[in-house]
């Protein structure tokens, strides 16, 4: 077939610039640009696109992450390629631990760069990407580490957490063994990290002294990563409940349930809540009262959200526009089988990617700057001592099928001293 193939491009001219193309459709047909027409009669137009270097052969992209202005890519082989999320331009690529052993990250913050890779996190300067240190961790771990102004956190799947600090890679390890196990990455932000267990619990503590102030109990399976946005934080759950606590006490302020299972992490932009159920449908919800505004079914995943409209991705790629108002379909962008998209809630920017390593960015026309949603927490969440101000809600008690939970430091030292965790 290929040699009838050849003989055709030279008789029609094309030579081996055309077979070349036919070449690079078959291998890689899922990865396809998105058009200018396309995107520009539903009011976008593509700001860059840009190639992971992969050898399709060997490896694939297994995640990306956005942090501030940096776009990162981490391949099955352990390769992470760092590119500037506004111009797609490559700022650096390092190799980390051994190429055969599974990796998982990236995560960032102002100065570094962390992954997994086997039993080792590894930590990289974010500007070239050099290696800054690397230490074992305690046990296996499916979550990407997170990073706080001072530590390394990483969940690991027997429950327990542990905390590196990042300017002394001799310090001791904080750990603390949490009810159930984890397998998503705890979330920072500001001075505030907290994680959550499949177990249903809840965990809030200090991120930048390594604290556990209090939990909270769901009773309910919880098998994506909370949020966390002003001084509230999201979470939800297998039972099909979106959950909103407050991050000073952890009292439930409202629930909203979808009537299906929810696995993905929920998102919140411009004071709505965004989380697809297993239906699929995207739900959009009043992020301080808990108010149902719109369903928009088909829809397995959120992307951004621009002006006036919401975008989101079915299960065949395809980006779909969404009113914002009302959730009702606007217009859609076929892009083709292999494609995914990040979920932005930093900005109204629209990240299309496939494990192959290809990425491409959309904004709406004339959106030449980006608009920021992002709510920095404030540090007038977390007083000067590190714990948060509010009097902790209280809480039930550990079973006695929970008793393994405890709070230590490499074996001993009590990061409460004498204060009960639990209030």
């Amino acid at each position: 077939m290929l040699t009838v193939n050849l003989n055709y491009l030279r008789w029609i001219g094309g030579g081996l610039f055309a077979l070349t193309m036919v070449v690079a459709s078959q291998a890689g047909a899922a990865d396809r640009l998105v058009g200018f027409e396309a995107a520009s009669k539903n009011g976008l137009e593509r700001a860059w696109f840009s190639q992971v270097r992969v050898d399709r052969g060997k490896n694939r992209v297994t995640n990306w992450t956005l942090h501030d202005d940096l776009l990162l890519a981490l391949t099955s082989t352990g390769t992470v390629h760092a590119m500037d999320a506004e111009s797609g331009r490559t700022r650096w690529v390092a190799q980390v631990g051994n190429p055969s052993h599974p990796s998982t990250g990236p995560a960032a913050n102002a100065d570094f760069v962390a992954v997994l890779s086997g039993s080792k996190l590894f930590l990289l300067d974010r500007g070239d990407g050099h290696l800054v240190w690397s230490r074992p961790i305690g046990n296996t771990s499916e979550a990407a580490p997170a990073l706080s102004e001072k530590y390394a956190y990483v969940a690991q799947i027997n429950g327990r957490v542990e905390g590196f600090k990042l300017d002394d890679p001799t310090a001791r390890i904080w750990q603390y063994q949490s009810v159930g196990h984890i397998y998503q990455p705890p979330i920072i932000t500001g001075e505030l990290v907290a994680w959550a267990s499949d177990r249903g619990h809840l965990y809030f503590g200090n991120a930048i002294s390594p604290r556990v102030a209090f939990r909270v109990e769901t009773y309910d399976k919880i098998v994506s990563a909370p949020t966390a946005s002003g001084k509230n934080l999201y979470a939800t759950s297998l039972g099909g409940y979106l959950y909103c606590y407050t991050q000073a006490k952890g009292a439930e302020l409202w629930r909203y349930s979808s009537g299906l299972p929810i696995t993905k992490k929920p998102t919140v932009v411009g004071g709505v809540v965004y989380v697809a159920s297993e239906a699929p449908a995207l739900h959009a919800i009043d992020s301080t009262s808990g108010r149902h505004l719109w369903t928009a079914e088909g829809v397995v995943q959120f992307v951004a959200r621009g002006t006036d409209r919401v975008y989101g991705l079915n299960r065949f790629g395809t980006l779909l526009i969404l009113d914002g108002e009302s959730g009702t379909l606007a217009g859609r962008i076929a892009t083709g089988a292999g494609i995914s998209a990040l979920a932005n809630e930093q900005s109204d920017r629209i990240f299309l990617v496939s494990d192959s390593g290809l990425v491409q960015c959309l904004h709406e026309l004339g959106a030449e700057k980006p608009t920021f949603h992002m709510e920095a927490v404030g540090k007038e969440m977390m007083s000067e001592k590190g714990k948060p101000e509010d009097t902790p809600a209280e809480v039930e008690e550990p079973a006695e099928e929970d008793a393994e939970e405890e709070p230590f430091e490499d074996g001993d030292g009590d990061p409460f001293g004498d204060a009960d965790p639990f209030g």
